[in-house]
């Protein structure tokens, strides 16, 4: 019941009927034959005068098509015109209107009905437009109110995001100190793991550099390219047994850019799933740069056996998300693979 309250047509319906009370009683002030009925009729004929001209303004006009405003104004009018000729002195007229309200025994006059004409026509249609200006600057007002909301959720979620993200990582001085320090320990006695621990933490900052909310969301093809070759040598060391990695770049690195760790992402991937040992199948990363994007081929053997580690496509859609996001529609990835081989391919083209 509270629903149906609520409903603008009911409230435009109780608008015109107290409308025809006032009606009424103000014009049956000089005219005391006029009768309830009568009024009725008047107001109903007036509330459509109203609702055609705010229909046109917001169906038409409000979408920018002025000529055809004009063009069903026009249009309108005659029909209302004729309409209004008829019923007050036409053969067809009512009877209630003619003898009661607004011709007594008179002939036609165009003055007459050029004045009875417009006063029906023009004061609605004056209501008609006020009301058409006035939904638009609520709606403009709503719309604002809804878009300074939405600005203001979205800080308030980034807000939280970079306080989440800052509080999950350590502070980079702290780890600065800590690595030096080690790196000071060690060098004396074995001078190539102290430069491991410094290449740990380049690899470690570069991290959480690329995690910061605020930071860039690009990097360009050259640095990722070597935080990853920053990775592999890491990752030599941590390793028990050899492994075969080939990285082969071709063209201008500087000239595109990429996600953050998007290679480090491909390259773990394959520590999880491919067959690194074999000397006479190295798995490989190609980077082919071009005129108009680069491309980035990861090609790998399968590991035989049951998997050590289980997949869960995290990391791939994690790439595919993020390219997707600062590219649009010119990333593309497919994959291929077979019983024995997989191959991934990264594609970021600008101009197609």
């Amino acid at each position: 019941m509270n629903r149906f309250f609520k409903r603008k047509w009911l409230s435009h319906c109780c608008f015109w009927i107290g409308y025809s009370f006032y009606f009424f009683v103000v014009n049956a002030l000089g005219n005391s034959r006029l009768n309830l009925g009568a009024s009725f009729i008047t107001v109903f004929y007036c509330a459509i005068i109203f609702y055609a001209i705010y229909l046109i303004l917001k169906y038409v006009y409000d979408r920018g098509h002025i000529l055809g405003t004009i063009v069903l104004m026009i249009g309108f009018y005659l029909l209302s015109g004729i309409f209004v000729y008829y019923e007050l002195y036409g053969k067809f007229g009512l009877e209630i209107i003619n003898n009661k309200y607004v011709v007594v025994h008179h002939a036609f006059s165009w003055t007459k009905y050029s004045q009875t004409f417009l006063v029906m026509h023009s004061n609605y249609t004056v209501m008609a437009v006020g009301y058409y200006y006035y939904k638009s600057k609520l709606r403009e007002s709503t719309d604002k109110l809804e878009a300074v909301k939405a600005r203001l959720n979205a800080e308030s979620s980034m807000k939280s995001f970079q306080y989440t993200t800052l509080s999950a990582q350590v502070h980079p001085h702290m780890m600065a100190n800590i690595f030096s320090h080690l790196k000071n320990k060690v060098d004396p006695y074995d001078r190539k793991l102290g430069m491991q621990l410094e290449e740990i933490y380049r690899l470690m900052k570069f991290y959480m550099e690329a995690h910061q909310v605020e930071g860039a969301t690009h990097i360009l093809l050259a640095d990722e390219v070597k935080a990853l070759e920053q990775y592999l040598s890491i990752q030599e060391e941590v390793e028990p047994n050899p492994f075969y990695i080939n990285v082969c770049c071709s063209g201008n690195l500087m000239r595109f850019s990429s996600a953050p760790t998007l290679l480090q992402t491909l390259a773990g991937n394959l520590f999880k799933h491919a067959d690194l040992w074999d000397k006479d199948h190295p798995a490989k990363i190609d980077i082919l740069v071009g005129n108009a994007g680069y491309r980035i081929m990861v090609q790998n053997k399968k590991r035989s056996g049951p998997q050590m580690m289980p997949s869960h496509d995290v990391g791939l859609r994690n790439v595919r998300t993020r390219m997707e996001y600062l590219f649009g529609t010119d990333f593309s990835m497919e994959e291929k693979q077979d019983a024995e081989h997989y191959e991934l391919m990264l594609c970021v083209q600008r101009y197609k």
